[in-house]
């Protein structure tokens, strides 16, 4: 139906996050700290960052570039939960892309649809677009979520807000 936002929702809906955070587990604070970076990044303390958020990285040689791979599985939503938090340290051109100002538009529509819905829900974070489910929808299963009735009857009534990219999947 509406692969790419569904898949975004669904790790979102099944991290362990406290009602307090915000995107994919992470902290809002980050998104509005990125500004202060310079455009250069600092890779000695995106490796500090990382690492303050249990991630491993190793140590950086002089002028050796940061590769930014994530790991496989489960470990991989709390990477991307601490590259998040730490992208304001990283180089302009390798800070994650959010979407353009009109599909994040759309997406907040679909957001501010769904809560309407009584899916509790984040707006879309202009990083990167991602929106968490919370509330009593939070930490299900992707199973559940999508037998869930009240979920499937938001999804249905919304999906017109989405952007055409998530409606058709690419």
């Amino acid at each position: 139906m509406i692969p790419f936002l569904l898949c975004g929702l669904a790790v979102a809906a099944c991290t362990n996050a406290p009602e307090s955070t915000g995107i994919a587990s992470a902290n809002r604070s980050a998104a509005s700290a990125r500004p202060s970076a310079s455009s250069t990044g600092d890779p000695a303390a995106f490796v500090r960052c990382m690492r303050e958020h249990g991630q491993s990285m190793p140590d950086l040689g002089p002028n050796e570039p940061l590769r930014l791979i994530p790991p496989s599985g489960e470990q991989e939503r709390a990477w991307r939960t601490a590259l998040q938090a730490c992208q304001r340290f990283l180089p302009e051109e390798q800070r994650p892309a959010g979407p353009p100002p009109e599909q994040l538009e759309q997406l907040r529509a679909f957001a501010v649809c769904m809560r309407a819905h009584d899916v509790e829900m984040t707006d879309p974070a202009p990083a990167d677009g991602n929106m968490v489910i919370k509330g009593r929808l939070a930490n299900v299963t992707r199973a559940q979520l999508d037998s869930d009735p009240v979920y499937k009857a938001a999804i249905e009534a919304c999906k017109d807000k989405l952007p055409q990219e998530q409606k058709e999947g690419k």
